[in-house]
């Protein structure tokens, strides 16, 4: 990939190319394929090795990359092109075949320079959303694949507010499912949190229930609040409210509150007391940690802590129960291409599933959606 387009460049193993494609479900062999940032070429070979594709298309920035490929395989249709840049697919003209695109094999960029946010054409609305997400739907309008995509992405694409919007949209025509999630040393000099997904067509898309949703009948009352306090930014007072900071957790739930020694004046978003469980935003939480506490003055939460508020001692205690059995399915919760963390609106979601109501939620008719993964 160009300097000008300054992407990163990060191209996948054929072997877990192999992999995630024999997990693929798809009503046929997609007879071509295209990928929109082909590099080396291996999720195409792939594709034919594994989904018995006849033809293959491939666009990629780095010039030296497709005149590799070309010589190498000179039956490929080839492109040297910023896909973001593109305004219409190529033409499709393989041999006896008047047919469109049926796959695409995607691992796009993850990164543009310093640029964080990119702005796409979507279903006919402006979308602001990351790299690898305005790949994705830039090469979905384009192509209109009869088969939907299987593409690597970062965590952070699944999971992020940055992608939200895009995620309504995609919903509204594919069911996402993960193939396979990747070690974070599959790619050669980088380290991130990714995986293989499919977005499969479907035209009666229906979000996922909960199955655990029916095992707790009783539910509980709670309010999540997101902590608001910036600790480089604060100032350490004799007095105030007590500090929460993601590091103060594990004392907490030994020793109660009076563990903590940070106090401050600054009131800002993220005041709690009474009944409480808390929980990290940012850093995978610890089972240990999870303890219903109780403290009669308001704390101050960091902005990398969670807390939710419970009307009673007996609803903190059964709502702790109910995190802890659920341990595994919390934790999946935490994602993130570098460090890893949880949204408020995850968190909310994953609640309701196991029968934890946050208030201000259904007053404002807002019904979780559960599920978006198969």
């Amino acid at each position: 990939m160009d300097s000008k387009t300054d992407t990163d460049k990060y191209y996948t193993p054929p072997s877990v190319a192999i992999q995630a494609f024999e997990r693929a479900r798809l009503t046929d062999s997609p007879y071509i394929c295209a990928d929109t940032a082909c590099g080396s070429g291996s999720l195409l070979t792939a594709a034919e090795s594994v989904l018995k594709t006849k033809y293959c298309l491939g666009i990629d920035s780095d010039s030296h990359a497709i005149r590799q490929l070309r010589r190498a395989r000179p039956d490929w249709r080839l492109y040297v092109g910023d896909l973001l840049q593109r305004h219409r697919a190529p033409v499709i003209d393989f041999p006896k075949s008047n047919r469109g695109v049926d796959l695409l094999v995607l691992n796009p960029p993850f990164s543009l320079g310093s640029k964080k946010y990119v702005s796409v054409k979507y279903l006919g609305q402006v979308v602001k959303c990351s790299v690898a997400m305005a790949h994705i739907l830039h090469s979905l309008e384009l192509f209109k694949p009869n088969q939907g995509a299987i593409a690597v992405v970062p965590e952070s694409l699944l999971y992020s507010d940055t992608d939200q919007h895009a995620r309504d949209l995609l919903d509204q025509r594919f069911s996402l499912t993960e193939l396979l999630q990747l070690s974070i040393y599959t790619f050669k000099g980088a380290r991130v949190n990714s995986s293989f997904v499919q977005f499969g067509i479907s035209r009666n898309r229906r979000h996922l229930e909960s199955e655990s949703a029916s095992a707790y009948l009783d539910a509980i009352p709670a309010n999540v609040v997101r902590g608001g306090l910036q600790m480089h930014a604060f100032e350490r007072m004799a007095c105030g409210a007590r500090v929460i900071h993601s590091t103060s957790l594990r004392d907490i739930a030994a020793k109660g509150f009076p563990s903590v020694g940070e106090r401050t004046s600054v009131i800002t978003k993220g005041r709690i007391s009474g009944w409480m469980l808390l929980l990290p935003r940012v850093g995978t939480p610890r089972v240990e940690n999870i303890r219903a506490v109780y403290s009669k003055e308001e704390v101050q939460l960091s902005d990398c802590v969670i807390g939710i508020k419970f009307p009673s001692k007996i609803a903190a205690i059964n709502s702790q129960k109910r995190l802890i059995e659920n341990w595994e399915s919390l934790l999946g919760l935490y994602r993130g291409t570098g460090a890893r963390y949880i949204t408020i609106d995850r968190l909310i979601g994953w609640l309701f599933g196991i029968g934890i109501h946050d208030e201000n939620a259904m007053k404002e008719s807002w019904y979780p959606t559960l599920g978006w993964m198969k």
